[in-house]
């Protein structure tokens, strides 16, 4: 093989050169254009268009949970994921079995095939003429088929549209939905039960708010104590003062005598004064006279007579007269009586708020005894009353759901009807020609080149400078001289 050179002369050179050859692939390939469209069967394109809701928008999908902003990206597989489908052999099968293979490809049950069955060529050539697009952007599906027929062109996509339909109808399909309505009630009637257990339990304790209820226990508590503690220390001093009150009492008379004077003490003053005078008269005579003499014997007996009368006035005297009341005794017993007053008064509230605090804290001890069942009881009732909430939520979803699917609502609807095609779609005759033009054109230079670089010949006067390096002095062309009849009659040659 020679090194290839071909500049612009030289290129010409070599496709004159390889004429033939050029000819010939360019002519096959302009060839089996025309045979494609003389040979191939005509066909007609119906396309119908389909939008895949999403979010909010999307049906039957109605939930109450919060909803979640889908990317682009979880958008695209969804809508590839109802193109496949529509894409899919079940879809395929489902349409031809409608429509039968006799009215879509009579030749099948004609010359039915020997390696698999009819229905497996004829989902197999439904699927090469099926065309299903997605858009890298938006949630557009466009569904197009290929058929002979028109008419059956736009009633094979009509009839695939309405069995995708109906097949989102059973992937929507919520079988679940009798046993989350059993479900649905045993949660009521355990919600019921718990709500009731709960009831009895407040009515039992009478409890409305328990942890309100501890928290105005224990502030009234408080106030009660304080006042309990008030209480007891003004009956603590009460008390001290009445008992310091009797003790002074016990040395104070209760009466006070009277003081002597007037008319009713004279006589008690008068022999007291004769008395006094008589003894004085006896202290001067003792001097003079002895005690046995008869003058101190006389005025022995007078004196003695004296005392007796002085002691009889006196008795006379207080025998008649009344004592005055002691004002101390009186003052005393008032203050007496009047503590006395104020410890029974002090004392009554101290039995009441003792009381009270007492039926305080045994409300607090059964509250705090009973705090674990009330705080069980109260969770299982938040349980169940969650478990039901939620389950009649997935009820109420799955009975809309169901009605959705009995009015046969999908997420994808019909934006365009399949169109009924007044031309065919293939074969393209324009389209092929021009392909066949240039497909011709570019295999025969290419075949041209190829010969050209593996024949190993030198052609032109600048492939013989390039790879010998010597000067071309001359060209000789040669051409095919006439012959005569004569010459190649005898056999003789030039």
């Amino acid at each position: 093989m020679k090194e290839f050179f071909a500049p612009p002369g030289g290129f010409l050179i070599t496709l004159f050169g390889r004429r033939r050859i050029v000819l010939a692939v360019f002519l096959s390939v302009i060839g089996a254009g025309a045979a494609y469209l003389l040979m191939a069967t005509p066909k007609y394109e119906s396309v119908a268009q389909l939008i895949v809701r999403f979010g909010d928008r999307s049906v039957p999908e109605l939930s109450r949970s919060p909803t979640f902003e889908m990317t682009p990206s979880d958008r695209h597989e969804i809508v590839a994921a109802h193109a496949a489908m529509l894409n899919s052999h079940d879809m395929a099968k489902a349409t031809i079995d409608i429509l039968g293979i006799n009215a879509l490809y009579p030749d099948i049950i004609e010359n039915p095939p020997t390696r698999w069955t009819p229905m497996d060529e004829a989902v197999k050539r439904f699927l090469s003429n099926l065309a299903v697009g997605v858009g890298t952007t938006d949630n557009i599906i466009t569904v197009s088929f290929l058929h002979p027929d028109k008419q059956l062109a736009h009633d094979i996509v009509q009839q695939l549209i309405e069995v995708y339909i109906a097949q989102q109808t059973l992937i929507y399909q919520n079988s679940q939905s009798g046993f989350i309505s059993a479900e649905t009630k045993d949660a009521r009637s355990r919600l019921a039960l718990t709500q009731s257990a709960l009831e009895q339990f407040k009515d039992k304790w009478n409890i409305t708010d328990y942890d309100q209820e501890v928290a105005d226990l224990l502030k009234q508590r408080g106030d009660v104590d304080n006042s309990l503690r008030t209480a007891q220390g003004n009956l603590q001093l009460a008390q001290s003062r009445q008992g310091q009150i009797g003790g002074l009492i016990k040395h104070v008379p209760v009466t006070q005598p009277e003081t002597a004077g007037g008319e009713k003490y004279r006589s008690v003053d008068d022999a007291e004064s004769r008395l006094a005078d008589l003894r004085a008269k006896q202290s001067q005579m003792l001097a003079t006279y002895s005690p046995s003499s008869a003058a101190m014997a006389s005025l022995n007996a007078a004196i003695r007579t004296t005392e007796a009368e002085a002691k009889a006035r006196r008795s006379e005297v207080n025998g008649r007269s009344a004592s005055n009341p002691n004002v101390v005794y009186q003052n005393l017993q008032t203050d007496l009586l009047r503590n006395s007053a104020d410890a029974g008064a002090y004392a009554e509230p101290v039995r009441i708020l003792s009381g009270q605090l007492k039926a305080i804290d045994d409300r607090l001890s059964d509250l705090r005894q009973n705090r674990g069942t009330f705080n069980n009881l109260i969770r299982e009732q938040q349980i169940a009353e969650s478990t039901y909430r939620s389950l009649s939520t997935q009820y109420e979803d799955a009975r809309i759901k169901d009605g959705l699917n009995h009015q046969r609502i999908s997420p994808a609807t019909i934006i365009s009807q399949p169109t009924l095609p007044y031309k065919t779609a293939k074969p393209r005759k324009l389209i092929t020609a021009i392909g066949s033009l240039i497909g011709g054109a570019i295999l025969a230079v290419g075949m041209a080149l190829i010969v050209e670089w593996r024949d190993d010949r030198f052609t032109t006067a600048e492939q013989v400078v390039r790879v010998l390096d010597v000067p071309v002095l001359a060209i000789i062309s040669m051409r095919a001289r006439p012959t005569t009849p004569s010459l190649l009659t005898s056999g003789e040659t030039h």
